[in-house]
C-alpha cells in the first residue's frame, strides 16, 4: 500500500458518518451491519453488476474473484459517498480494502491498488 491508501474507517467523513447511522456504532466500518450485505454479499454484487453492465458495459475482467472485488469496491463507495461522477476517485479505507480482498482474493496475490484518474 501507498502512504495515501493506508488509511483508517474513522478519518474519512462520509464512513464516519456512515457508522454513526447504527444504533450502536462499530469500531470498524467492516463490523458494520450493512457491510457484508452491500459489498460481500455475491447476490448482491451479481445485482450490481448488471445496473454496471447496463450503464457501462461488461466487466472486462473474466476472473470472477476479480471482478467481485471491483464490483464490492464500487459499492462501498456508492453507499457512502452516493454517485460520484466518471472521473472522480476516493481513496478506500484499508480496513475496508483488506476485507473484500480477504472475501475474494486474487490467486497470485497481485493488487493493483489506489489509481488517481487520468484526467
Amino acid at each position: 500500500q501507498s502512504e495515501a491508501e493506508n488509511l483508517c474507517c474513522h478519518e474519512v467523513q462520509q464512513v464516519v458518518r456512515r457508522i454513526g447511522q447504527t444504533e450502536v456504532p462499530p469500531t470498524c466500518m467492516i463490523d458494520h451491519p450493512g457491510f457484508e450485505a452491500n459489498c460481500l454479499n455475491p447476490y448482491t454484487l451479481q445485482n450490481i453488476y448488471n445496473i454496471y453492465r447496463s450503464d457501462y458495459g461488461p466487466i472486462r475482467h473474466r476472473n470472477s474473484n476479480k471482478q467481485f472485488r471491483h464490483l464490492a469496491y464500487r459499492s462501498f463507495v456508492s453507499w457512502c459517498w452516493g454517485y460520484l461522477g466518471r472521473h472522480v476517485r476516493v481513496v478506500i479505507p484499508s480496513c475496508v480494502v483488506a476485507r473484500i480482498r480477504q472475501e475474494f482474493p486474487d490467486q497470485s496475490g497481485q493488487y493493483v491498488g489506489f489509481r488517481p484518474p487520468l484526467d
